[in-house]
């Protein structure tokens, strides 16, 4: 018995540990890497400072509109969409300008060497931010920013 309390304390004690742990991190043991914001591109795309290297940075699953039509898209551009992507650009800007923290996770490299990632901004996604205020959509969704 006198074992099973004392099992029972230490399993306790690393749980209060763990929790505190947890608590300062934002809730999540997880390893974010720290970045300085350099430039807002548009409401997906940032230049960034990781690791002491300039960094193209596009947010994750995320697609804002695009402040001028692409010669190489498919897709039709119109006033609207251009009027919605100062928008978006003007709110990531403002939030990110703001924060005191800037963090990335769930970071990918394309062919072209630049980083997709989650952006958080004193540990709030970027991206859901902008997806709340419905200035960007989820990337499995089809843009229809004219429709």
């Amino acid at each position: 018995m006198k074992h099973a309390c004392s099992l029972i304390r230490a399993f306790l004690f690393i749980s209060t540990v763990l929790a505190a742990r947890a608590a300062s991190a934002g809730g999540c043991l997880c390893n974010y890497t720290p970045a300085t914001l350099l430039e807002v591109i548009d409401g997906d795309t940032l230049v960034m400072e990781v690791s002491g290297k300039r960094e193209t940075i596009h947010l994750a699953k995320i697609i804002a509109p695009r402040l001028a039509p692409d010669p190489q898209s498919k897709d039709a551009w119109c006033a609207t969409e251009g009027e919605k992507a100062i928008k978006t650009k003007d709110y990531a800007s403002t939030l990110l300008s703001k924060a005191s923290e800037i963090t990335l996770d769930e970071q990918q490299r394309d062919e072209s060497g630049e980083i997709s990632a989650v952006v958080y901004i004193d540990n709030i996604s970027l991206g859901q931010e902008l997806l709340y205020k419905y200035l960007a959509i989820e990337s499995d969704r089809t843009p229809d920013w004219c429709g």
